[in-house]
């Protein structure tokens, strides 16, 4: 298996691709020359950013473009990258750039008798142009951080969490109540939100509303698991954690922990994460528009694509004469996560009370979007859920990604 000690790559906003064979063992080159535009001068930075811990030793250099539509002067720059590489062992990554970029690059390799190579993002397989042999899967993995940073975005301290016994359990015995109190948890999704900041973490309950029957069962079990008081009309949380947990925390932690056990049949799933605060694409600080923040509930790397996930508990049910749709904001949202990781990422939403979906518009929205929704009597048996809409598509092992 070829390896070469130069790689000249292509910058693009997909930057998987470039990044994998540097990162794997069996390919990792010595240097890497990164050819960038002017269009994609943060895109090749991000980049540099996530080798530069990963690949100790290895040397990085940027190279700028001209007009990445200007063949000729594509193919003059290629030639010159070339003439000053007399002697070298240097191959090109054609997978990035634009199309007239990648075409100048490689007549230009290839009428120098230089190896050229593609990175088949459907399979992460290195496939050397001209030659016939078709070559392993790359075996380099990425976290979740990195994929984020390498696509431009600001990532902050990612932390590591514990799911504890009390609270697997608790999780099991509030989705066993999904059907007979499915009401009940976007009141109590509330409840847990107007306590946020309130001394003593205290709230009022009004025990005439019409969910207080359904509501009733969901704190008594909450109450047995010490994580709130309920005392007449006052309900206490017993400290910000429980309240965290109650307001909606609990899925996203039934959520994380459900991939992590798939890890352990999957070998391609290499990270999962939860809470991944973010600053969207650092471009943003070159134009001064203020960066986009967001939160990731739920993230995980299958086949080095990312996936993302968003827990809700909050009734998104439209009632007559609402003017705002809720559902249509939280799609919204999904679409915008879609363009965090490159073309490959996938979006599922986990709708605790499987509203997010009862409009028309909506639900073809998602479809169209590609974004996954999964509600209701799916929750109990997510671990299969999951494996059958996402990690079992084409077979583990086989080179190929959900």
């Amino acid at each position: 298996m070829p390896k070469y000690a130069t790689h000249l790559c292509l910058v693009s906003d997909q930057a998987t691709p470039n990044l994998l064979p540097v990162l794997d063992p069996t390919w990792q080159p010595r240097k890497v020359v990164l050819a960038r535009s002017k269009q994609m001068v943060d895109r090749a930075e991000a980049l540099a950013k996530v080798l530069r811990p990963r690949c100790h030793g290895i040397e990085i250099a940027m190279r700028d473009l001209p007009d990445a539509y200007d063949y000729a002067a594509l193919s003059d720059n290629f030639l010159d990258f070339l003439a000053g590489c007399e002697g070298e062992d240097v191959a090109l990554n054609v997978t990035g750039g634009t199309k007239l970029m990648a075409v100048a690059a490689q007549e230009v390799f290839r009428s120098e008798g230089k190896p050229v190579f593609y990175v088949n993002v459907q399979t992460d397989e290195v496939i050397v142009i001209g030659q016939s042999a078709r070559w392993q899967p790359l075996v380099s993995k990425l976290t979740v951080r990195e994929m984020l940073e390498v696509h431009g975005h600001t990532v902050s301290p990612i932390r590591q969490i514990q799911v504890t016994a009390p609270q697997r359990d608790v999780t099991a015995r509030l989705l066993d109540h999904l059907q007979s109190a499915a009401e009940a948890f976007g009141t109590l999704n509330y409840l847990a939100q107007l306590a946020e900041g309130k001394p003593g973490l205290t709230t009022q309950i009004d025990k005439k509303n019409s969910k207080w029957k359904a509501l009733q069962a969901l704190l008594f079990l909450l109450e047995d698991a010490q994580m709130l008081r309920l005392d007449g009309d006052k309900l206490t949380f017993a400290d910000e954690e429980a309240r965290r947990f109650v307001q909606g925390e609990w899925l996203e932690k039934h959520v994380y922990q459900t991939l992590q056990g798939l890890q352990g049949k999957y070998a391609s799933i290499s990270d999962v994460v939860t809470g991944v605060e973010l600053e969207f694409d650092q471009r943003s600080r070159r134009t001064g528009k203020p960066l986009t923040r967001n939160e990731i509930d739920v993230a995980c790397l299958y086949h080095n694509t990312l996936h993302l996930i968003e827990c809700k508990t909050a009734n998104y049910a439209k009632e007559p004469g609402d003017q705002d749709d809720k559902a249509a904001t939280v799609l919204y949202k999904l679409e915008s996560l879609q363009k965090l990781g490159g073309l490959r990422t996938k979006t599922m939403i986990v709708d605790l009370r499987g509203h997010l979906a009862d409009q028309d518009a909506n639900r073809n929205r998602a479809e169209e979007s590609n974004i996954l929704i999964v509600h209701g009597r799916e929750l109990h048996d997510l671990r299969n859920v999951l494996e059958r809409k996402w990690f079992s598509k084409g077979g583990e092992g086989k080179g190929t990604h959900a």
